[in-house]
């Protein structure tokens, strides 16, 4: 198997290439430790599968995802990386990636991830996948066919809201940053309490955090 590595951390990479050329069948053809880099090879050569981080600075791995299932319609994608939060990888799988591991995982879970999308097979990380099921195990998306959509009616304008509650800041407080009045933000908030079905800013920072409202970083 012909392998291309990208991430943004060298160190990462000459980890990996150790780890991985001393397995039998695999040979490391390729890195790149910037996007642009990755593009340039991977536009003039092809391999079987690319292990990739998905974040960069100010930047993604979308582009080179989508380049990569243009180009090389057999390549399998097998993302490396912290970022397990579920709407970004649910929207990986829709361009087309083929498994997801986090980094923190043990050697024999990336050579298991690697051996599952060789043979065709999706591959999602312990981890994630526990998450799916906690957030699956949620009440309210149990009993609320319409999550999607009440998701989908949170305004521009909420999520700006939402963001400044759940960094601490009252109404006042987000007038001023918003440069709307008291009564704006007020009516802002009791919308968006509606819609969620909440009662509190409790209760609205720990939605925001479980459905990625909010970066968390998580």
């Amino acid at each position: 198997m012909r392998i291309f590595i990208l991430d943004h951390h060298k160190i990462v990479i000459d980890g990996l290439i150790a780890l991985l050329n001393r397995k039998k069948g695999i040979e490391i053809v390729g890195f790149a430790t910037t996007l642009h880099e990755a593009k340039e090879w991977l536009t003039k050569n092809e391999v079987d599968l690319v292990i990739t981080e998905i974040k960069f600075d100010n930047d993604d791995a979308t582009d080179l995802i989508k380049l990569i299932k243009h180009m090389h319609k057999n390549t399998k994608i097998l993302i490396l990386t912290g970022d397990n939060r579920i709407k970004k990888v649910s929207g990986l799988f829709k361009l087309g990636i083929n498994g997801f591991i986090e980094k923190h995982n043990e050697t024999k879970f990336l050579i298991e991830a690697i051996k599952c999308v060789s043979n065709g097979e999706s591959y999602i990380g312990e981890d994630l996948r526990n998450k799916i099921i906690q957030n699956f195990s949620n009440p309210y998306l149990s009993t609320n066919s319409n999550f999607n959509e009440v998701l989908g009616s949170i305004t521009n304008r909420e999520l700006e809201i939402i963001k400044l509650i759940c960094e601490g800041c009252n109404s006042k407080e987000i007038s001023s940053k918003l440069f709307i009045s008291f009564n704006t933000v007020e009516t802002h908030r009791k919308r968006i309490f509606q819609k969620l079905q909440i009662k509190n800013s409790i209760a609205l920072i720990r939605f925001a955090i479980k459905h990625d409202l909010i970066d968390n970083n998580l």
